[in-house]
């Protein structure tokens, strides 16, 4: 083989190999192409999150149904190596889901509207899937038929549960559209399952989109039906949310259930702060040795904390066994969707500056400020770790605390307040010091008089 032929040899070969250099670098480039998203992996109207890790290593129990799983998040089968405490809330769920489909078959056996039957369900829920699965931060892998099913099945099981709830807590049965509840209901004649489940219904992650439930609630509403669904829904949760009062937000936007209740404690009357300079302030012990005091505000304004005159009004809070987790389910809606605000994270620390140990939640407790059954120990620890792991972009308390601050540093208010503790904190101390204060005056008259005659002697004749 000559010089020349070896050349063309060494071309031929480079050629080849860059070739197949080429075909690879396609391969790749063509398989990369393939994973683009030309959307966003987090629809726009979603509503309905898995719990963050930041937030869920906290306390994992706050956030996991003990009696009823809803949606799509908890309905799969138990993990292997599932504890025996997951085991047996596994049992708990497959037990209420056996209620679930007789409370549907009770509902279209009762037939309170010509439009109450499973092929209308069907076709509603139906006409509402792609919006319905938009409203989950995740895909939800299962098929039309199933994810349908779970839908009506769901929503039928909690629009029923709240009608026969108003028959059980009013006692009064002879309305049409109240829904008596037989002696074999397993939920209303156990005494033990209300609260649950009601707990139940209030986490992020077992939630149903509320165009659901009042699709169904519209197919199944008599014409003389008092209640909206957002009312019923709130009386429903009245004995577990965190004020004895929950009224319907009629301005706001009610994604689900969780949301809804959210949206009755919101406050018209606080503004979000453009001050970010403010400090935390003093826990009540603190705030009353500067002579705070502390009176309890409007049951119907939860977040409305209002300072004035040294005079701090706070709305009475409800705090049961069901409170750290609506808490935490509520602030963790907060951070997960964009259009909330934070009004109940700020609430919460607010709560955590004021509540530093047993003492000031027994404070709070005279003034009917705190209201519950609780230990005064578990509703200082609840507030003290209530809001770790959270972000906040903006706070609604800072004009508050800067006014709180001022009255707190301000040295004659804490000496006003020693001298009403130490000398003023009876009648009879009142009695004492102005006796004292009399004596004085008459003894500095007395000696004022002594120097004067001292100084000026009489002129002796």
């Amino acid at each position: 083989m000559d010089k020349k032929e070896s050349m063309m040899i060494e071309i031929n070969v480079g050629e080849q190999g860059s070739n197949e250099s080429v075909d690879v670098d396609q391969q790749l480039v063509s398989c990369i192409r393939g994973k683009l998203l030309p959307k966003s992996p987090l629809p726009s109207r979603c509503c309905i999150f898995r719990i963050p890790i930041s937030m869920r290593v906290l306390n994992e129990n706050a956030f996991v149904p003990n009696v009823v799983s809803i949606g799509p998040f908890h309905s799969g089968k138990t993990n292997p190596g599932a504890t025996e405490a997951d085991q047996k809330k596994k049992k708990n769920l497959e037990a209420m889901e056996r209620v679930k489909w007789w409370y549907l078959h009770s509902l279209l056996d009762r037939s309170p509207t010509g439009e109450t039957n499973l092929d209308g369900f069907v076709k509603a829920i139906r006409d509402i899937e792609p919006d319905c699965r938009q409203c989950y931060a995740e895909q939800i892998s299962l098929s039309s038929d199933e994810f349908v099913e779970m839908m009506v099945v769901d929503g039928c099981f909690i629009i029923e549960l709240f009608r026969k709830f108003l028959c059980w807590h009013s006692g009064k049965e002879e309305d049409t559209w109240r829904v008596p509840i037989g002696e074999d209901d397993p939920v209303f004649n156990m005494s033990w399952t209300y609260f649950p489940l009601a707990r139940d219904l209030l986490l992020l992650e077992n939630q149903l989109p509320l165009q659901v439930l009042e699709c169904l609630w519209n197919l199944t509403k008599t014409d003389d039906q008092q209640y909206t669904l957002p009312d019923q829904a709130l009386y429903f949760f009245s004995s577990v949310s965190l004020t004895r009062s929950p009224h319907c937000n009629e301005r706001c936007d009610n994604k689900h259930l969780l949301g809804l209740l959210r949206n009755s404690l919101l406050s018209s009357d606080i503004e979000e702060t453009t001050n970010w300079s403010w400090e935390p302030i003093p826990c009540v012990t603190q705030l009353l040795q500067a002579g705070v005091k502390f009176k309890m505000g409007d049951q119907r304004d939860l977040l409305n904390i209002k300072f004035n005159n040294g005079v701090m009004e706070i709305p009475p809070i409800l705090i049961q066994e069901s409170t750290e987790s609506v808490f935490r389910n509520l602030i963790a809606f907060e951070q997960c969707d964009h259009t909330c605000t934070n009004q109940i994270t700020c609430y919460a620390e607010i709560l955590d500056f004021l509540t530093d140990s047993s003492k000031d939640v027994d404070h709070f407790r005279r003034k009917g400020i705190m209201q519950g059954t609780r230990s005064t120990e578990d509703v200082a620890g609840i507030f003290n770790r209530l809001y770790n792991g959270t972000a906040m972009t903006s706070f609604f308390y800072g004009d508050l605390c800067q006014q709180v601050n001022e009255y707190y540093k301000a040295p004659w208010h804490k000496w006003k307040a020693i001298l009403r503790r130490d000398y003023f904190n009876t009648p009879w101390a009142i009695l004492s010091f102005s006796a004292a204060i009399v004596i004085l005056g008459f003894t500095f008259t007395q000696t004022f008089f002594s120097i004067l005659s001292y100084s000026n002697p009489p002129n002796q004749i």
